[in-house]
């Protein structure tokens, strides 16, 4: 499985600048986005990270961020990105804000008064929110849309399924509108996310989102096709009941999209909570770059921890131009652990080697608590090879809460006791990243049977270099 990863990052970066055209504007390809050479050939997973370079290298990112006091407002905004520009959103707050400009650095900030308007509800607030997705893409309703993702030559990657009802929307729309992803309502109650699904809801789950998905009208069962991605959007459970054992529990993004006999059809990636934070998440995945990383790694070098070594993983981080710090036994231990931790961290990757309980974590000769987690400078994604640490990810005062409750927009864990094989070498997630795999699916051992890794966040975010910003007296805000 891993020899066909081993695509080098300057591979696809020289691919890109074969297929990937000019900035559009009057002057653009006929078929900007319809690669001339064939990706068939590529394993799945990189040919739709390569959908989103593609993506990223045609449709100018503006270096402004706009700031908006509500959702109402957001959506008002939201209707003024198109194909010649688009920029960073967010609904401002004292928390998240910050970190996001910080790491941005805009050359422009503009904040934008409340609209008069309240916000819609149901249908119309549906309908406003289809007409700002297709403004995303200088179209007007669903069929003017298709239409033209179809002349094109763009194939969607995913689809986003969100509520209506559900504070997350905002995120939702961003994410369907940059992604060029069709948006799929879905109402119901499947759980608040530190829940446990039982067999019957996870069964109408399962059957919901595949429904979804195929009232979308593009191909899906097969990986590779069209739609390969699901992004939920939405308040649900993180776990559902093991049919063979009762009092084990699976992760829902790794059980769902799935065939019959359980063959995956697509990866799974997740986003819930409040309107700014999850709008936040959405924000990083789309317009963040990756330029520094940190590997932590608490294993002896040893058997299969072996297996697991940081150093081949650093090596090729740093060949993709990331600028790494690594620490490793005998340096890694508590007092070493506690001293990185007193000062904020500025990683846009994180990679951590552990174990532990929801709310502690081994870090060389000891156990760190919640407490001990870093505040964050900067939005970070993390893969963390840990049990339990995700079991209650609402949670503050477990691991995986407490990491997105200080800003982290990305995270891999686990809701139950995964056993180490769960987990996949970060060597080889890096070898997966460098081929231009996303992140979400990159760290996911893509042909097991459903199991207990979730992956929280936008499962097509990837990770690359700067990218070029237009200024923003190019493209003035309307």
């Amino acid at each position: 499985m891993t020899k066909k990863f081993k695509f080098r990052f300057l591979v696809i970066a020289l691919f890109l600048c074969v297929v990937g055209g000019s900035y559009l504007g009057d002057r653009y390809l006929k078929r900007p986005f319809a690669l001339r050479l064939s990706t068939k050939h590529q394993p799945w997973p990189v040919q739709s990270g390569l959908r989103i370079a593609t993506l990223r290298e045609n449709v100018p990112t503006v270096n402004r961020v706009v700031l908006v006091p509500n959702e109402a407002t957001f959506l008002a905004a939201m209707q003024k990105w198109s194909l010649q520009g688009r920029w960073p959103i967010l609904i401002e707050d004292t928390k998240y804000t910050p970190m996001f400009i910080e790491r941005f650095k805009p050359a422009e900030i503009i904040r934008l008064p409340s609209v008069k308007e309240p916000l819609s509800k149901g249908k119309k607030l549906e309908e406003s929110i289809i007409t700002g997705l297709a403004a995303a893409w200088n179209a007007t309703d669903i069929p003017s849309l298709k239409n033209t993702w179809l002349q094109l030559g763009w194939e969607p990657p995913g689809v986003v399924i969100s509520s209506i009802n559900d504070p997350a929307w905002p995120a939702a729309i961003a994410l369907a509108a940059d992604r060029g992803q069709p948006l799929v309502f879905v109402e119901g109650n499947f759980g608040k996310p530190n829940d446990t699904l039982n067999l019957d809801k996870w069964q109408r789950l399962q059957k919901i989102v595949t429904k979804a998905v195929e009232t979308t009208g593009y191909p899906y069962r097969n990986l590779g096709d069209s739609i390969d991605t699901v992004t939920l959007v939405r308040q649900l459970a993180v776990k559902y009941e093991s049919l063979r054992k009762k009092d084990e529990q699976l992760a829902v993004t790794d059980g769902l999209a799935r065939d019959i006999n359980g063959d995956r059809w697509a990866a799974v990636g997740w986003i819930y909570g409040s309107s700014t934070r999850s709008l936040y998440q959405a924000m990083c995945s789309i317009f963040l770059d990756f330029q520094t990383a940190m590997l932590y790694d608490s294993y002896p070098a040893e058997g299969n921890w072996k297996k697991y070594e940081i150093t081949s993983a650093a090596n090729q981080l740093t060949g993709m131009g990331l600028s790494v710090e690594q620490v490793q036994k005998p340096e890694a231990s508590l007092k070493r652990w506690q001293d990185l931790t007193s000062r904020k961290w500025d990683f846009d990757l994180i990679f951590i080697n552990s174990r532990g309980n929801p709310d502690k974590f081994f870090v060389g000769d000891g156990d760190a608590l919640v407490k001990d987690i870093p505040k964050l400078k900067y939005p970070a994604a993390i893969h963390l090879i840990h049990s339990w640490s995700a079991t209650t990810p609402d949670d503050r005062n477990t691991v995986a809460g407490q990491w997105l409750d200080r800003g982290v927009y990305a995270y891999v864990g686990s809701v139950h006791e995964p056993f180490l094989a769960a987990f996949l070498p970060p060597k080889i997630i890096v070898e997966r990243l460098s081929a231009g795999a996303p992140f979400l699916i990159a760290s996911r051992l893509l042909e097991a049977v459903p199991w207990k890794i979730t992956t929280i966040g936008d499962p097509l975010m990837i990770v690359s270099q700067p990218r070029l910003r237009v200024p923003p007296s190019q493209q003035p805000m309307p």
